[in-house]
Protein backbone atom coordinates (compact mmCIF):
# COMPACT_ATOMS: atom_id res chain seq x y z
CA UNK A 1 0.00 0.00 0.00
CA UNK A 2 1.17 3.58 -0.64
CA UNK A 3 -0.04 7.14 -0.18
CA UNK A 4 -1.65 8.73 -3.24
CA UNK A 5 -0.58 12.28 -2.38
CA UNK A 6 -3.96 13.43 -1.04
CA UNK A 7 -4.31 11.38 2.10
CA UNK A 8 -5.68 8.11 0.68
CA UNK A 9 -3.95 4.78 0.88
CA UNK A 10 -4.30 2.87 -2.37
CA UNK A 11 -3.00 -0.40 -3.68
CA UNK A 12 0.33 -0.23 -5.49
CA UNK A 13 -0.89 -2.85 -7.96
CA UNK A 14 -0.85 -1.52 -11.53
CA UNK A 15 -4.33 -3.00 -12.08
CA UNK A 16 -5.71 -0.36 -9.74
CA UNK A 17 -4.11 2.61 -11.47
CA UNK A 18 -4.10 1.67 -15.14
CA UNK A 19 -4.56 -1.27 -17.48
CA UNK A 20 -4.61 -1.88 -21.18
CA UNK A 21 -8.11 -2.03 -22.64
CA UNK A 22 -9.95 -2.90 -25.81
CA UNK A 23 -10.26 -0.22 -28.46
CA UNK A 24 -13.40 1.83 -28.95
CA UNK A 25 -13.93 3.26 -32.44
CA UNK A 26 -15.61 6.28 -30.82
CA UNK A 27 -12.59 7.15 -28.67
CA UNK A 28 -10.70 10.36 -29.48
CA UNK A 29 -7.16 10.02 -30.88
CA UNK A 30 -5.45 10.92 -27.61
CA UNK A 31 -7.70 8.61 -25.59
CA UNK A 32 -7.92 11.04 -22.65
CA UNK A 33 -11.44 12.48 -23.01
CA UNK A 34 -13.77 12.00 -20.05
CA UNK A 35 -16.51 9.65 -21.29
CA UNK A 36 -19.48 8.54 -19.23
CA UNK A 37 -22.41 6.24 -19.91
CA UNK A 38 -25.26 4.93 -17.77
CA UNK A 39 -25.27 1.18 -18.39
CA UNK A 40 -28.30 0.43 -16.18
CA UNK A 41 -30.69 2.56 -14.15
CA UNK A 42 -33.60 1.66 -11.90
CA UNK A 43 -34.72 -0.78 -9.24
CA UNK A 44 -33.56 -3.75 -11.33
CA UNK A 45 -29.96 -2.57 -11.20
CA UNK A 46 -27.68 0.45 -11.50
CA UNK A 47 -24.27 0.83 -13.12
CA UNK A 48 -22.44 3.80 -14.65
CA UNK A 49 -19.22 3.65 -16.66
CA UNK A 50 -16.72 6.52 -16.40
CA UNK A 51 -13.80 6.19 -18.79
CA UNK A 52 -10.64 8.09 -19.70
CA UNK A 53 -7.76 6.55 -21.59
CA UNK A 54 -6.90 3.18 -20.07
CA UNK A 55 -9.01 3.73 -16.95
CA UNK A 56 -12.59 2.42 -16.74
CA UNK A 57 -14.44 3.04 -13.47
CA UNK A 58 -17.75 1.39 -12.68
CA UNK A 59 -19.94 3.47 -10.37
CA UNK A 60 -22.19 0.89 -8.69
CA UNK A 61 -22.54 -2.73 -9.69
CA UNK A 62 -26.21 -3.64 -9.50
CA UNK A 63 -25.88 -6.04 -12.44
CA UNK A 64 -24.56 -9.58 -12.55
CA UNK A 65 -21.20 -10.12 -14.21
CA UNK A 66 -22.94 -11.63 -17.26
CA UNK A 67 -25.39 -8.73 -17.59
CA UNK A 68 -22.60 -6.19 -17.20
CA UNK A 69 -20.52 -7.96 -19.85
CA UNK A 70 -23.45 -7.66 -22.25
CA UNK A 71 -23.80 -3.94 -21.47
CA UNK A 72 -20.09 -3.34 -22.09
CA UNK A 73 -19.90 -5.27 -25.34
CA UNK A 74 -21.28 -2.49 -27.63
CA UNK A 75 -18.43 -0.28 -26.35
CA UNK A 76 -15.88 -2.96 -27.34
CA UNK A 77 -15.13 -3.48 -23.64
CA UNK A 78 -15.03 -6.58 -21.46
CA UNK A 79 -14.93 -7.09 -17.69
CA UNK A 80 -11.15 -7.34 -17.89
CA UNK A 81 -11.03 -3.73 -19.13
CA UNK A 82 -12.49 -2.41 -15.87
CA UNK A 83 -10.17 -0.74 -13.38
CA UNK A 84 -12.27 -0.42 -10.20
CA UNK A 85 -15.79 -0.38 -8.78
CA UNK A 86 -17.00 2.65 -6.80
CA UNK A 87 -19.98 1.91 -4.55
CA UNK A 88 -22.49 4.58 -3.53
CA UNK A 89 -24.07 2.25 -0.96
CA UNK A 90 -24.83 -1.38 -0.23
CA UNK A 91 -28.43 -1.77 -1.41
CA UNK A 92 -28.95 -4.73 -3.70
CA UNK A 93 -29.77 -2.76 -6.85
CA UNK A 94 -26.45 -0.96 -6.52
CA UNK A 95 -24.12 -3.63 -5.13
CA UNK A 96 -25.43 -7.13 -5.93
CA UNK A 97 -22.83 -7.78 -8.62
CA UNK A 98 -19.86 -6.06 -6.99
CA UNK A 99 -18.17 -9.08 -5.42
CA UNK A 100 -18.61 -11.35 -8.42
CA UNK A 101 -17.37 -8.69 -10.86
CA UNK A 102 -14.44 -7.90 -8.57
CA UNK A 103 -13.40 -11.54 -8.38
CA UNK A 104 -13.91 -12.24 -12.08
CA UNK A 105 -12.17 -9.09 -13.33
CA UNK A 106 -9.53 -8.99 -10.58
CA UNK A 107 -10.35 -5.39 -9.65
CA UNK A 108 -10.97 -3.66 -6.31
CA UNK A 109 -14.24 -2.48 -4.82
CA UNK A 110 -13.97 1.03 -3.37
CA UNK A 111 -16.42 1.76 -0.54
CA UNK A 112 -16.57 3.58 2.76
CA UNK A 113 -15.06 1.78 5.72
CA UNK A 114 -18.53 1.41 7.28
CA UNK A 115 -19.92 -0.30 4.18
CA UNK A 116 -16.85 -2.54 3.89
CA UNK A 117 -17.32 -3.75 7.46
CA UNK A 118 -21.06 -4.28 7.10
CA UNK A 119 -20.64 -6.17 3.80
CA UNK A 120 -17.73 -8.35 4.89
CA UNK A 121 -19.60 -11.55 4.01
CA UNK A 122 -21.00 -10.15 0.75
CA UNK A 123 -17.51 -9.06 -0.31
CA UNK A 124 -15.85 -12.34 0.68
CA UNK A 125 -12.77 -13.09 -1.47
CA UNK A 126 -13.12 -9.74 -3.26
CA UNK A 127 -10.47 -7.05 -2.97
CA UNK A 128 -11.79 -4.03 -1.08
CA UNK A 129 -10.27 -0.55 -0.75
CA UNK A 130 -11.83 2.10 1.46
CA UNK A 131 -12.19 5.86 1.17
CA UNK A 132 -13.36 8.60 3.50
CA UNK A 133 -16.17 10.91 2.38
CA UNK A 134 -14.97 14.40 1.47
CA UNK A 135 -11.33 13.26 1.19
CA UNK A 136 -10.23 13.17 -2.47
CA UNK A 137 -8.39 10.14 -3.87
CA UNK A 138 -7.09 9.16 -7.29
CA UNK A 139 -7.59 6.22 -9.60
CA UNK A 140 -5.67 6.58 -12.84
CA UNK A 141 -6.22 10.10 -14.20
CA UNK A 142 -9.42 10.62 -12.19
CA UNK A 143 -9.63 12.57 -8.96
CA UNK A 144 -12.60 11.28 -7.01
CA UNK A 145 -14.37 12.71 -3.98
CA UNK A 146 -17.26 11.02 -2.25
CA UNK A 147 -19.77 13.18 -0.39
CA UNK A 148 -22.60 12.20 2.00
CA UNK A 149 -26.20 11.84 0.86
CA UNK A 150 -29.31 11.30 3.02
CA UNK A 151 -30.69 7.82 2.32
CA UNK A 152 -31.80 4.84 4.41
CA UNK A 153 -28.59 2.92 3.81
CA UNK A 154 -25.52 2.32 5.96
CA UNK A 155 -23.23 5.11 4.72
CA UNK A 156 -24.56 6.44 1.37
CA UNK A 157 -22.50 8.74 -0.81
CA UNK A 158 -22.46 10.45 -4.17
CA UNK A 159 -19.34 10.98 -6.24
CA UNK A 160 -17.59 13.98 -7.75
CA UNK A 161 -15.33 12.81 -10.60
CA UNK A 162 -12.84 15.19 -12.19
CA UNK A 163 -10.30 14.95 -14.98
CA UNK A 164 -8.40 18.14 -15.71
CA UNK A 165 -11.22 20.68 -16.20
CA UNK A 166 -13.96 18.11 -16.84
CA UNK A 167 -16.19 17.34 -13.87
CA UNK A 168 -19.22 15.13 -13.28
CA UNK A 169 -21.36 14.60 -10.19
CA UNK A 170 -23.27 11.36 -9.58
CA UNK A 171 -26.10 11.46 -7.01
CA UNK A 172 -28.37 8.43 -7.13
CA UNK A 173 -30.39 7.38 -4.06
CA UNK A 174 -31.26 10.20 -1.65
CA UNK A 175 -34.29 12.04 -0.33
CA UNK A 176 -33.30 15.64 0.33
CA UNK A 177 -31.09 18.37 -1.12
CA UNK A 178 -28.12 19.20 1.06
CA UNK A 179 -25.10 21.45 0.65
CA UNK A 180 -22.46 18.73 0.02
CA UNK A 181 -24.27 17.84 -3.22
CA UNK A 182 -25.19 21.35 -4.30
CA UNK A 183 -21.75 22.88 -3.79
CA UNK A 184 -20.14 20.18 -5.94
CA UNK A 185 -22.83 20.21 -8.61
CA UNK A 186 -22.31 23.94 -9.20
CA UNK A 187 -18.82 23.25 -10.50
CA UNK A 188 -19.72 20.28 -12.71
CA UNK A 189 -20.52 20.18 -16.40
CA UNK A 190 -22.58 16.98 -16.00
CA UNK A 191 -25.01 16.19 -13.18
CA UNK A 192 -26.32 12.63 -13.03
CA UNK A 193 -29.28 13.00 -10.71
CA UNK A 194 -32.04 10.85 -9.30
CA UNK A 195 -35.62 11.79 -10.27
CA UNK A 196 -37.42 8.86 -8.73
CA UNK A 197 -41.08 9.86 -8.54
CA UNK A 198 -43.81 12.32 -9.37
CA UNK A 199 -45.59 13.32 -6.17
CA UNK A 200 -49.10 12.91 -7.58
CA UNK A 201 -48.37 9.52 -9.13
CA UNK A 202 -46.81 8.29 -5.90
CA UNK A 203 -49.69 9.46 -3.72
CA UNK A 204 -52.31 7.94 -6.02
CA UNK A 205 -50.30 4.83 -6.81
CA UNK A 206 -50.59 1.24 -5.56
CA UNK A 207 -47.80 1.20 -2.96
CA UNK A 208 -48.83 0.74 0.70
CA UNK A 209 -48.53 3.91 2.74
CA UNK A 210 -45.56 2.72 4.80
CA UNK A 211 -43.60 2.36 1.52
CA UNK A 212 -44.86 5.73 0.28
CA UNK A 213 -43.78 7.37 3.53
CA UNK A 214 -40.33 5.82 3.25
CA UNK A 215 -39.95 7.15 -0.31
CA UNK A 216 -41.20 10.60 0.74
CA UNK A 217 -38.87 10.89 3.73
CA UNK A 218 -35.63 12.88 3.61
CA UNK A 219 -33.81 9.54 3.69
CA UNK A 220 -35.92 8.14 0.87
CA UNK A 221 -35.83 9.15 -2.79
CA UNK A 222 -35.83 12.39 -4.76
CA UNK A 223 -38.95 13.69 -6.49
CA UNK A 224 -39.09 15.32 -9.91
CA UNK A 225 -39.76 18.69 -8.25
CA UNK A 226 -36.74 18.33 -5.96
CA UNK A 227 -34.59 17.29 -8.91
CA UNK A 228 -35.73 20.46 -10.67
CA UNK A 229 -34.63 22.55 -7.67
CA UNK A 230 -31.24 20.84 -7.69
CA UNK A 231 -30.83 21.51 -11.40
CA UNK A 232 -31.69 25.20 -11.03
CA UNK A 233 -29.31 25.60 -8.08
CA UNK A 234 -26.51 23.82 -9.96
CA UNK A 235 -27.00 25.72 -13.22
CA UNK A 236 -25.53 28.89 -11.72
CA UNK A 237 -22.11 27.35 -12.34
CA UNK A 238 -20.71 25.44 -15.32
CA UNK A 239 -23.56 22.97 -15.73
CA UNK A 240 -24.20 21.88 -19.30
CA UNK A 241 -26.24 18.67 -18.95
CA UNK A 242 -28.55 17.12 -16.37
CA UNK A 243 -29.06 13.39 -16.81
CA UNK A 244 -32.05 12.09 -14.83
CA UNK A 245 -31.80 8.51 -13.59
CA UNK A 246 -33.31 5.98 -11.17
CA UNK A 247 -36.89 6.67 -12.30
CA UNK A 248 -39.61 4.53 -10.74
CA UNK A 249 -41.45 2.27 -13.17
CA UNK A 250 -44.66 2.78 -11.15
CA UNK A 251 -44.51 6.33 -9.82
CA UNK A 252 -42.94 8.29 -12.66
CA UNK A 253 -42.90 8.85 -16.40
CA UNK A 254 -39.75 9.74 -18.33
CA UNK A 255 -41.33 12.66 -20.27
CA UNK A 256 -42.83 14.02 -17.05
CA UNK A 257 -39.49 13.93 -15.21
CA UNK A 258 -37.69 15.54 -18.13
CA UNK A 259 -40.27 18.30 -18.63
CA UNK A 260 -40.50 19.12 -14.90
CA UNK A 261 -36.77 19.79 -14.76
CA UNK A 262 -36.61 21.47 -18.17
CA UNK A 263 -39.49 23.86 -17.41
CA UNK A 264 -37.96 24.83 -14.07
CA UNK A 265 -34.68 25.71 -15.79
CA UNK A 266 -36.43 27.67 -18.53
CA UNK A 267 -38.44 29.67 -15.98
CA UNK A 268 -35.16 30.84 -14.46
CA UNK A 269 -33.63 31.74 -17.82
CA UNK A 270 -31.42 28.65 -17.77
CA UNK A 271 -32.74 26.94 -20.86
CA UNK A 272 -29.21 26.45 -22.20
CA UNK A 273 -28.83 23.47 -19.83
CA UNK A 274 -29.69 20.25 -21.63
CA UNK A 275 -31.96 17.80 -19.81
CA UNK A 276 -31.83 14.10 -20.69
CA UNK A 277 -33.56 11.16 -19.03
CA UNK A 278 -32.76 7.47 -18.74
CA UNK A 279 -35.91 5.37 -18.77
CA UNK A 280 -36.33 2.68 -16.11
CA UNK A 281 -33.99 -0.23 -16.83
CA UNK A 282 -32.54 1.73 -19.77
CA UNK A 283 -29.20 3.20 -20.77
CA UNK A 284 -27.92 6.63 -21.72
CA UNK A 285 -25.92 7.55 -24.81
CA UNK A 286 -22.16 7.76 -24.42
CA UNK A 287 -21.49 11.31 -23.19
CA UNK A 288 -18.19 13.16 -23.54
CA UNK A 289 -17.45 15.98 -21.11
Amino acid sequence: MSEDGIGRRVSSSPRTTYKMMGGDPGAPPDGTAFQIKVLASGSAGNAILARAGDTCLLVDAGLSADALARALAPLSLTLSDLTAILLTHEHDDHARGAAGISRQAGIPIFSTETVARACREMFADARVETFRPEVPFRIGPFTIEAFPLPHDAIDPVGFHLSLDGARAVVALDFGDLEEPLLERAKGAQLLILEANYDLHLLREGPYPWFVKNRILSRRGHLSNDAAAKAAVASATGNLQTVLLVHLSEVNNLAPLARDTVKWALEREGLGHVRVEVVRPNGQSPLLVI
